[in-house]
């Protein structure tokens, strides 16, 4: 059953049409025929459940007006549910391809720093090739600068010994 809204005329309606019935019960009761001597309605018996059986339609009317204005309300709250969740879909959607773009780009861009990070460790590596045999020849140079001093020292002396 529909849940109804705190401030709905409808209970109260239905409560009015339940004594407008219990009135027409009551009415169709009654017999108050000619002199009370028959068990027949009288004219005025007979007004009463007409005028029950009236107040029981127009409620009835009240009633159908009241569950039409609920219904309507309730097939525009639909159509705005339905606005809500096409947007919330295409929002839904949209951070999606957001959000995949995103990671398509910082996946590119990590290989894009994996590949700078090889050719660094690679420039790297050939500096440091390059820095070891420039050490090795400036120890064979120091070597020979060494050997041709300790040549011309030996020269010196020797010449000068003579």
């Amino acid at each position: 059953m529909a849940q109804l809204s705190p401030d709905s005329p409808l209970p109260a309606l239905l409560a009015e049409r339940k004594v407008l019935t219990q009135r027409y019960a009551a009415a169709s009761a009654q017999r108050h025929g000619l002199l009370g001597l028959s068990n027949k309605p009288s004219k005025q018996d007979l007004q009463d459940v007409v005028d029950a059986l009236q107040g029981i339609v127009d409620k009835d009317e009240q009633i159908v007006a009241v569950l039409n204005q609920t219904a309507q309300q309730a097939q525009t709250a639909a159509a705005q549910l339905q606005t809500t969740t096409t947007t919330l879909q295409n929002t839904g959607r949209d951070d999606r391809n957001l959000t995949s773009q995103r990671l398509s780009e910082l996946e590119s861009e990590q290989q894009n720093l994996q590949e700078r990070l090889r050719q660094a460790t690679q420039q790297q590596r050939s500096l440091a090739d390059d820095l070891h045999e420039a050490q090795q020849g400036r120890a064979v140079r120091d070597a020979l600068v060494a050997g041709l001093a300790l040549a011309c020292v030996g020269l010196f002396f020797w010449k000068r010994r003579r």
